[in-house]
């Protein structure tokens, strides 16, 4: 499908995403001209702006699609790399406000009404995170803290939650690299949302409270017949994770080198989640 290729969102999905942003692209432009301090000129005035709303949606999801310069993807909407770098960063807050990461909220949202369960009625939730590629800090202390052995590159992580199903339920973005996926679980606050869930992870996970994680050969030693074929069926159940992060990865601003601010990719990575939200619930039937 070429429009799912260049924008990352199927027509419905794009549709409905253009009937919600629009006009709250318009909307807070509104607020912001009628509230600005010290204003000298009439609502209105001043230069007009070169692309329409539905153009710089389209333009934001280019760049977190494809993860181009500014200065290409100002080329395909002919305006230069600074319009469309404070386009990007204008509309990216818009979509983050109308996309909601949580699937609570996403379904509230997509589906116009409550959600047929509750938080606290998810009995397995499944974690699992993902680390981004960042450049090379150019300050000596920055390296060390963003450097990932486990990857040996600099990096960000961001945990991910999906239940049973594969239903991404939240994300938590933005940790330095170097930090375990078993402490940044514990200093998270996402999973608190499911208190009485049990924790499905990797090893990566081994010792936190609750958790289930599969066995781990010993040193010297080999896993039992039994305990290989409980490996087995594990694994089963937890790949579903790994296909809720390789549709968030289909945007390439989470998977390539991110070139962005550090400060921003919590919100650049929960907006693209919100967009797996929206795919997830207007191409198919909700489901938890």
């Amino acid at each position: 499908d070429k429009v799912r290729a260049l924008v990352g969102l199927p027509p419905a999905a794009l549709g409905e995403l253009f009937c919600v942003a629009s006009p709250a692209v318009q909307q807070r432009r509104e607020h912001e001209h009628a509230h600005k301090p010290g204003r000298k000129r009439k609502v209105g005035g001043g230069r007009k702006r070169l692309l329409k709303p539905y153009q710089e949606i389209l333009l934001t999801l280019i760049s977190l699609r494809h993860n181009v310069a500014f200065c290409v993807v100002g080329l395909m909407f002919g305006v230069s790399a600074d319009v469309a770098e404070n386009t990007f960063h204008e509309i990216i807050g818009v979509l983050k406000e109308v996309c909601p990461a949580n699937r609570w909220e996403a379904e509230k949202r997509w589906t116009k009404k409550e959600p047929s369960w509750k938080p606290e009625e998810i009995d397995t939730v499944i974690v699992d995170s993902f680390e981004t590629p960042i450049p090379r800090p150019s300050i000596e202390p920055k390296q060390k803290v963003f450097y990932s052995g486990k990857k040996k590159e600099h990096t960000l992580k961001t945990e991910i939650l999906t239940n049973i199903k594969g239903d991404l339920l939240d994300v938590d973005p933005g940790y330095r690299g170097p930090k375990s996926d078993k402490k940044l679980h514990e200093q998270s606050e996402v999973a608190k949302q499911f208190p009485n869930a049990t924790l499905v992870g990797d090893l990566g996970y081994q010792g936190v409270a609750g958790a289930e994680v599969p066995h781990k050969k010993p040193r010297g030693g080999e896993l039992t017949p039994e305990q290989k074929a409980e490996n087995t069926a594990f694994s089963s159940v937890r790949v579903r994770v790994e296909h809720t992060i390789r549709r968030i990865k289909a945007f390439r601003i989470v998977r390539d080198e991110y070139r962005l601010a550090t400060g921003l990719f919590a919100r650049n990575c929960r907006c693209v989640v919100g967009l797996v939200q929206l795919i997830s619930l207007t191409t198919q039937p909700p489901c938890v």
